[in-house]
């Protein structure tokens, strides 16, 4: 279209004007004017060519821009036509030609070109439609590989005018973006009894900015006015259908459950999903060798049971709920929306919770407006963490639970009691029998110091990762949108996972943002867009500060969850086996089926095996740590991303994500566990022959 109108202005104003001077020339001759003829009616010739002489260049740049439309520029495709950008970017170069004619020319045929690309961007800036004439030369394109709302869009470089600077076509781009949306939204469901579109109450407003741009058009006057319509749609159009209110409760779903703030949740998932596994494994006969003990590789999870164990765990919840508990519209949202599904075993996820790969994921229904707020890849990332997180607190419950088997740690035989034990009898049975524990404890005891610094190194792993970096990080969030009191950012000075007891303080502070109650203190109209584009530079950050994109350190953590599993069986299969030891040894009860002398050799090498392994993966990951800090202070890491976020705001405010100062004080208490070590990598404990406790 912007070619078509060149072409016109070319052939009907600037030749006509040409045409327009022969005429006149040719009528000064045919009257005798003394201008052009002289005597005896003789008309020098060097008279037409000093009048016409001005016109040849002119001519000669109206031929080359009219080659220009016809042929086209693009380098490899001659046969192509030249598009409105390129025509408009030529004419933006022949301003400065020298020529005051030249000039003159491209001045107006720059204006007109602009007007008529303005013209259809109008259609897309006012009712966020594509143009129909002249679609296939405008910028903004639909993406045929999407389905969603939020990437239904984007924007073709090369058709992109160099007088839309780079702030100015991602607005143009959210402009229509967020009007198509509030087409497609329907908006009876936020607010009812209005079945009027919000943006068409904009559109005079919308209309009035546009026609204060003059021609040829100034970037920094146009990026200005297309950012007072953006946030004006933002503030006016998406705040109805997107009130602030429901995406708080979002975030509250969020925080909560899939970054676990609530630990009585994850303890309960962990535990019915433990408890399945444990089912299952019981209806299999046949028994498992030792070195697939803990490691359920081969065991498939039915979508069945998967929900069955999330329905339990949120049953558990609302039991443990009490009557002053005032949240139950976050706590019905989060039944809702979650739900554990199966997910692709080849992705890079750190996934224990389940024999089968499986991620808490966050579903919102097609026709809600909160599609505007989390994008698809929000609610990955959300799910990629929230397995991540579980799978810590499940390795830490499953070592907490090894203290459970007091039987190998505090067995002290005690005399067989009255008359044995005044026989000679009794006595040697007393000894052999006391004999037998010390050595089970002497020869399992390196065992238990592993077990207690793993269980020491995923705890603080857990208290940093929850009460510092998550609990910091979402205060941070919050008091940025102005929800928060002044003194909520003292609760971020604990250091431990908070619980449905200890956290009463965040859920009385939630309650105001969730039920609306107190929405005149965010003052002014929200912009859901920018509250959006916070939101991921928080999540972004989130994932640095947790460690999440360190791929080595990952992979380093899963090999270390994987080994404890078989670690914790490996005890329990120990202490069956010494069991059935006691019975054949003490009571004569003998297991035509078993050779547990041999199963014990075997368990007990098995173990040292594993327990060299968990040591050496503690330090790689403690490695690992201190290679994390050393590189965030040389490299970019989070500053990356507080450097790109200058221009996200909300009410006039801008947001930086927190960042941690330091993690040496995780440094510092990791290294406690390499430094009890002597020169060959033996632990120390076990040379004064004493327990860590």
């Amino acid at each position: 279209m912007v070619c078509r109108a060149l072409a016109a202005s070319i052939s009907d104003v600037h030749l006509d004007r040409f045409m327009n001077k022969i005429i006149e020339v040719e009528a000064s001759i045919l009257t005798k004017d003394a201008a052009y003829v002289g005597g005896h009616g003789i008309v020098p010739l060097s008279t037409l060519v000093a009048e016409f002489s001005p016109w040849s260049r002119r001519l000669e740049w109206l031929a080359s821009i009219t080659h220009h439309l016809e042929q086209g520029i693009r380098p490899g495709k001659p046969g192509q036509k030249s598009s409105g950008a390129s025509a408009l970017n030529l004419l933006r170069r022949e301003l400065h030609t020298g020529y005051w004619d030249i000039a003159e020319m491209a001045t107006d045929l720059l204006s007109l070109g602009q007007r008529a690309w303005m013209r259809a961007a109008a259609v897309w800036i006012l009712y966020g439609k594509l143009p129909t004439s002249g679609a296939d030369d405008f910028c903004i394109k639909s993406n045929p590989g999407s389905t969603l709302s939020l990437d239904r869009f984007v924007i073709e470089q090369s058709l992109l005018p160099e007088f839309v600077n780079t702030g100015a076509s991602h607005t143009l781009l959210s402009i229509g973006s967020a009007l198509n949306q509030l087409q497609a939204q329907a908006v009876s469901s936020s607010c009812p009894g209005n079945q009027v579109d919000p943006s068409i109450s904009l559109l005079p407003n919308h209309l009035t900015l546009l026609e204060t741009l003059s021609y040829p058009l100034s970037p920094a006057l146009l990026e200005n006015v297309l950012a007072a319509i953006n946030q004006s749609i933002s503030e006016n159009a998406l705040s109805k259908i997107l009130p602030l209110p429901l995406v708080m409760r979002l975030l509250q779903v969020t925080m909560r459950y899939l970054l676990l703030d609530r630990g009585e949740f994850a303890i309960s998932l962990i535990t019915h999903a433990d408890e399945r596994v444990s089912n299952r494994q019981q209806a299999q006969t046949i028994a498992r060798p030792i070195r697939k003990v803990g490691r359920l590789d081969e065991l498939a999870i039915k979508d069945i049971e998967l929900s069955g164990i999330l329905s339990r765990s949120f049953a558990e919840l609302a039991v443990l709920q009490g009557d002053e508990e005032t949240d139950d519209d976050i706590f019905d949202l989060a039944k809702q929306s979650l739900s554990l599904k199966m997910c692709d075993s080849r992705a890079h996820v750190l996934s224990t919770l389940l024999p089968t790969p499986t991620v808490l994921r966050l579903t919102i229904p097609s026709v809600s407006p909160l599609h505007l707020f989390l994008s698809p890849k929000d609610i990955e990332s959300y799910s990629l963490l929230n397995a991540y997180l579980i799978s810590i607190y499940r390795a830490g419950l499953h070592l907490s639970s090894l203290w459970k088997i007091s039987a190998q740690r505090r067995c002290h035989p005690t005399p067989l009691g009255p008359p044995a034990s005044a026989s000679a009898f009794g006595r040697v049975a007393l000894a052999s029998r006391r004999a037998r524990e010390d050595w089970r404890n002497g020869r399992t005891r390196r065992h238990w110091t592993t077990a207690s610094k793993t269980l020491f190194m995923l705890n603080e792993l857990k208290a940093y990762f929850q009460g510092e970096v998550i609990k910091s990080s979402w205060l941070h969030f919050r008091a940025w949108i102005g929800s928060v009191e002044a003194e909520a950012s003292t609760s971020a000075k604990s250091s431990r996972p908070g619980t449905a007891s200890s956290s009463t303080e965040m859920k009385t502070l939630d309650l105001s943002a969730s039920t609306g109650a107190s929405s005149s203190r965010f003052g002014t109209p929200s912009d859901p867009r920018a509250l959006a584009d916070a939101h991921r530079s928080f999540l972004e950050a989130l994932n640095v500060a947790l460690f999440v994109t360190e791929t080595n350190f990952v992979d380093l953590l899963k090999e270390l969850l994987l080994q404890i599993d078989h670690f914790v069986a490996l005890f329990s299969r120990l202490q069956a086996v010494w069991e059935g030891l006691d019975l054949q040894e003490d009571e004569g009860v003998l297991d035509a089926f078993s050779n547990y002398a041999q199963d014990e050799k075997d368990v007990i090498t098995e173990m040292d095996r594993t327990s060299e392994t968990i040591e050496g993966v503690l330090v790689g990951v403690i490695d690992k740590v201190r290679g994390i800090e050393i590189d965030s202070r040389v490299g970019p890491g989070v500053n990356s991303i507080t450097e790109t976020l200058s221009g996200i705001g909300l009410d006039g405010k801008t947001f930086v994500p927190w960042r941690a100062r330091t993690v040496d004080r995780l440094i510092m208490k990791l290294d406690g566990l390499k430094g009890r070590q002597d020169e060959d990598g033996h632990d120390l404990a076990n040379e004064d022959g004493h327990d860590d406790e």
